[in-house]
Formats: C-alpha cells, sequence, structure tokens
C-alpha cells in the first residue's frame, strides 16, 4: 500500500503535527506501508525542520514548488499522485491538497483530511471541504478530540468519520519527586502570545518565581513572541530562577520531561496537545486552563491534574503540588497510565493501520487531471493563502503594465 501525506515545513517549525508525523511515518513504514510525504515549505529545503528528519529516518519527502497559485499546487499534487501510483491520499489541513483530493477520490484514491484544532482554520476547512454539499472531495476525516469529533458529527453523512488522537511515546520509566530535589515547572510549545497566551505564562513564571525561590521554571519553544518573553522577563529584573530555553527538538523532548514535575498550559484552544501527551507519557503533572477540546480528555480534576483559573491560580496549584509529594505521585502515575492505555503512540499507529485497512479496496482508474482545474471560490479565511490564477487576459495586461513601468 502507497499512502501520501501533505504537510507544512520551514525553519523553526517544531509543532505537535510535525512532531506527529516524524513518529508516525517511519512506523508506518516499519508496518510495510510505503509512505510519502509532499511539503510546502517556507524555507530552503536544508534550513527546514521535518523534512531533514524525515529523509534521514527513510522516508521520502518532496517539497512542491511555491511560487504557483493554488490550481497549478493541486495539479502538481496530482501528476505526483498518479507518478507514484498512491492508495491514499492524506491532504490534512494543507488547502492546495484538499482541492486537489476532488480528483483523487473521483479516481478510486480514498482521501482523508485530519482536523488538529478547533480554531479558525479548521473551521474554514469544514465548512469548504466537510460539510454538506461539500461530498467529492473526501472519503474520510480524522479529527483527534472528541470535542472536533461532535462537531464534524452530521456535518456530512457522505464522509466516514474516525477519531485518532496523535499519541505519545510512553518511556519504560518516569519523572521522580525525591526529598530535596528541586521542583522544575516547564511550558513547552509554540511561543506565541494568541492562543498560548505565552505572555501570561512568562509574566506567571515571574512572580512565582519570587514566591517560590526553590522552583525552577523552564519555557521551551520557538515562535514569533520570542522577543515578548524576554522582555517580560527582563521587566522582572530577570529572575535567576526563570530560563527561556528557546526550541526544544522532539528527540531531546522527552529526556527534560523526565527531569521536570509541572506540566503548564493555558491555551484558549487546542485539538488535543501533543506537548502536554507527552509530558503526562513521563508521568510529569499537568496544570491547565479548562477548555472545551482535547484537555478535558486529558486531565481529569485531582486525577491525572490540575485545572486553574487561568494564570492567576497556577501559584497555588504549584505550591499544593510542591509540598504534597504524594498527592504528586499519585497523579503523575495516573497520568502516564493514562496516556500508555489510551493515548499512546503505539495506538496512534493501530489506529491509523486500521484506517488503510478500512479504506482499502476502492477500484483505481488513472486520475483525470484537467489542463485547468476549475475550483470552488476561496473561502473568505484562506484570503492570501489560496491564490488562485487570474485569467489570461488579467496576467498579459500586469505583464504589459510591467514592461512599459521598465
Amino acid at each position: 500500500m502507497k499512502v501520501v501525506f501533505c504537510a507544512y515545513d520551514g525553519k523553526d517549525i517544531i509543532n505537535g503535527i510535525n512532531t506527529w508525523l516524524i513518529r508516525l511515518l517511519p512506523a508506518l513504514a516499519n508496518r510495510g506501508i510505503e509512505v510519502s510525504a509532499i511539503f510546502i515549505a517556507w524555507a530552503a529545503e536544508k534550513d527546514c525542520t521535518t523534512i531533514p528528519k524525515l529523509r534521514a529516518l527513510g522516508i521520502k519527502c518532496t517539497v512542491i514548488p511555491t511560487a504557483h497559485y493554488t490550481e497549478k499546487q493541486a495539479n502538481w499534487m496530482l501528476r505526483y499522485l498518479q507518478a507514484e501510483n498512491a492508495d491514499v491520499f492524506i491532504p490534512g489541513n494543507m488547502v492546495p491538497a484538499l482541492h486537489a483530493a476532488k480528483w483523487a477520490n473521483e479516481a478510486g484514491i480514498p482521501t482523508v483530511a485530519v482536523l488538529h484544532n478547533d480554531d479558525a482554520e479548521y473551521a474554514a476547512i469544514i465548512d469548504q471541504f466537510v460539510a454538506e454539499p461539500n461530498d467529492t472531495n473526501l472519503s474520510a476525516v480524522v479529527t483527534v478530540s472528541e470535542a472536533l469529533y461532535k462537531s464534524v458529527q452530521g456535518r456530512n453523512k457522505n464522509i466516514k468519520l474516525y477519531k485518532i488522537p496523535c499519541g505519545a511515546p510512553v518511556p519504560k520509566q518516569k519523572a521522580i519527586l525525591k526529598p530535596g530535589t528541586t521542583f522544575k515547572v516547564v511550558y513547552i510549545g509554540r511561543i506565541v502570545k494568541e492562543q498560548k497566551r505565552i505572555d501570561e505564562i512568562t509574566t506567571c513564571f515571574c512572580e512565582c518565581a519570587q514566591n517560590f525561590p526553590d522552583v525552577v521554571f523552564y519555557i521551551y519553544g520557538s515562535g514569533p513572541d520570542a522577543a515578548l518573553v524576554n522582555t517580560i522577563i527582563n521587566a522582572y529584573n530577570n529572575p535567576e530562577n526563570v530560563f527561556f530555553a528557546g526550541s526544544i527538538l522532539p528527540e531531546d523532548v522527552q529526556q527534560v520531561l523526565l527531569s521536570s514535575h509541572t506540566f503548564v498550559l493555558m491555551s484558549d484552544y487546542e485539538g488535543i496537545p501533543v506537548a502536554l501527551m507527552e509530558a503526562m507519557a513521563c508521568g510529569v503533572v499537568p496544570v491547565c486552563k479548562l477548555i472545551n477540546s482535547g484537555i478535558p480528555e486529558l486531565v481529569h480534576d485531582g486525577a491525572t491534574g490540575l485545572f486553574t483559573n487561568g494564570t492567576k491560580g497556577l501559584l497555588s496549584k504549584i505550591e499544593y503540588l510542591k509540598h504534597n509529594p504524594g498527592k504528586w505521585e499519585e497523579l503523575s502515575l495516573n497520568c502516564q497510565k493514562l496516556i500508555t492505555d489510551q493515548f499512546s503512540s503505539d495506538k496512534n499507529l493501530a489506529s491509523w493501520t486500521e484506517l488503510f485497512n478500512d479504506l482499502a479496496g476502492r477500484q483505481k482508474k488513472r486520475i483525470a487531471i484537467p489542463s485547468r482545474l476549475n475550483l470552488p471560490p476561496p473561502h473568505p479565511y484562506f484570503e492570501g493563502l489560496d491564490r488562485r490564477e487570474p485569467p489570461m487576459l488579467v496576467k498579459a495586461y500586469k505583464k504589459l503594465k510591467r514592461i512599459l513601468n521598465n
């Protein structure tokens, strides 16, 4: 079986989706599934984060030309699928690939969208490609959380719906809180103010550091608001026990977590956070803000973690865990057991393998690739991302105007 995935990559692009792909694709290959990946890259291939790692693991990765309009990108993908003789196509959340899925699906190649979050981007994907009467592009939709599953359920009776959390690897050991051990609190994720509330987390870490000089606070990650994190830390006179450690490679995350005790997440919305699953798999106790999607499936208040009403209650939760090592150990064991039983990478691999077997068996035919793809109007959310090719006369006029201006 040949399966083609689609994803984005760039410099310092370390996120849950690509971390999941780095784990899943080689695991599928080890099961005899021939896997390849198409990328839209925002940096030179050698500077990208995920592409070199997957190639080193034996996964074929091809970068699509990014200067093209959506029609040409979709056309390129269809020709790639034809050349690869693909059996399953996973457009994921890539808009040009979701458009191309229509012709692949019509040729008998099952096509699968993957919904990783409950934000405006994925709402637009549901509106344009999933909800009725849009029933020609996709064979199936995978959601990573129960809340996302329910949001799609009933939107299109002709599309199969699956819930498959991304999962996390479970180490043989776990985090330990020994007497005299320095209590370590961590955030690992994208460094962004929107959604992740990195400004509030940094401020809270600095304020907690003043109350708990014997607790260390680490922020790991990369993103557009890295300068903001440094500014906030500087405003608190650079506390000696608050550290902004920058990017952390996926292969190093587990080692960092095994020396940590509490994982903090204050997101406004999520799918099902990979970093949170990674932390719990290591027995690191989460303290999270309660939101509708994803997190309630992982954090059961008082059993596998603690909820807090935003950052204001974080200090008391950290104090409680630090001074109650018996309760911390109970929660730590429960965290690791939950991930092992329901959210491990092995469970994720088994679910995707089952999905491929479920979709297999359709009669394939040659993809009928039009010389010019007739696509539906772009969704307003994707303005600037879903770039359409202008008519020939418009292109000729613009070219003539450039010549005359020169």
